[in-house]
Protein backbone atom coordinates (compact mmCIF):
# COMPACT_ATOMS: atom_id res chain seq x y z
CA UNK A 1 0.00 0.00 0.00
CA UNK A 2 1.22 3.33 -1.06
CA UNK A 3 2.04 5.47 1.59
CA UNK A 4 -0.45 8.36 0.09
CA UNK A 5 -3.48 5.76 0.47
CA UNK A 6 -2.75 4.91 3.84
CA UNK A 7 -5.46 6.19 6.76
CA UNK A 8 -3.99 7.49 9.93
CA UNK A 9 -6.01 5.70 13.33
CA UNK A 10 -7.44 8.71 14.40
CA UNK A 11 -9.25 9.81 10.96
CA UNK A 12 -10.73 5.73 10.83
CA UNK A 13 -11.63 5.54 14.08
CA UNK A 14 -13.29 9.53 13.81
CA UNK A 15 -16.54 7.49 11.58
CA UNK A 16 -17.22 4.93 14.42
CA UNK A 17 -19.50 6.26 17.44
CA UNK A 18 -19.21 5.87 20.93
CA UNK A 19 -20.44 2.67 22.39
CA UNK A 20 -23.62 2.55 24.40
CA UNK A 21 -23.19 2.69 27.90
CA UNK A 22 -24.05 -0.80 29.44
CA UNK A 23 -26.44 -0.93 32.51
CA UNK A 24 -23.32 -2.02 34.24
CA UNK A 25 -21.13 0.84 33.54
CA UNK A 26 -24.20 3.51 34.26
CA UNK A 27 -24.70 1.83 37.75
CA UNK A 28 -21.65 2.24 38.56
CA UNK A 29 -21.49 6.02 37.41
CA UNK A 30 -24.10 6.43 39.58
CA UNK A 31 -23.45 4.27 43.14
CA UNK A 32 -20.10 4.89 43.50
CA UNK A 33 -20.36 8.68 44.59
CA UNK A 34 -23.38 7.31 46.52
CA UNK A 35 -21.34 4.65 48.44
CA UNK A 36 -17.99 6.98 48.23
CA UNK A 37 -20.47 9.68 50.17
CA UNK A 38 -21.83 7.09 52.75
CA UNK A 39 -18.51 5.38 53.81
CA UNK A 40 -15.74 8.50 54.04
CA UNK A 41 -13.47 6.18 55.35
CA UNK A 42 -13.27 3.48 52.59
CA UNK A 43 -10.08 3.74 50.08
CA UNK A 44 -10.69 5.09 46.69
CA UNK A 45 -7.62 6.23 46.05
CA UNK A 46 -7.04 7.35 41.88
CA UNK A 47 -3.75 6.73 42.07
CA UNK A 48 -3.94 3.24 42.95
CA UNK A 49 -3.95 0.86 39.85
CA UNK A 50 -5.75 -1.86 41.62
CA UNK A 51 -9.63 -2.09 42.37
CA UNK A 52 -10.35 0.26 45.69
CA UNK A 53 -12.57 -1.24 48.25
CA UNK A 54 -14.86 1.15 47.46
CA UNK A 55 -15.58 0.02 43.69
CA UNK A 56 -15.11 -3.86 44.62
CA UNK A 57 -18.44 -3.28 47.35
CA UNK A 58 -20.24 -1.32 44.48
CA UNK A 59 -19.19 -3.96 41.76
CA UNK A 60 -20.81 -6.60 44.69
CA UNK A 61 -23.95 -4.85 45.30
CA UNK A 62 -24.38 -4.94 41.23
CA UNK A 63 -24.94 -9.02 41.66
CA UNK A 64 -28.07 -8.02 43.13
CA UNK A 65 -29.55 -4.88 41.80
CA UNK A 66 -32.98 -4.71 40.26
CA UNK A 67 -30.83 -3.04 37.26
CA UNK A 68 -29.17 -6.37 36.49
CA UNK A 69 -30.81 -8.64 34.12
CA UNK A 70 -28.78 -11.20 35.29
CA UNK A 71 -29.00 -11.05 39.22
CA UNK A 72 -28.77 -13.50 41.59
CA UNK A 73 -32.02 -14.03 43.49
CA UNK A 74 -31.65 -13.26 47.63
Amino acid sequence: MAKSQRISVSKAHASHSKRQSTAYNLYIKNELPKYKAAHPNVEHKLSNPHPTEAFRQVAYLWKYAAENSNRTPL
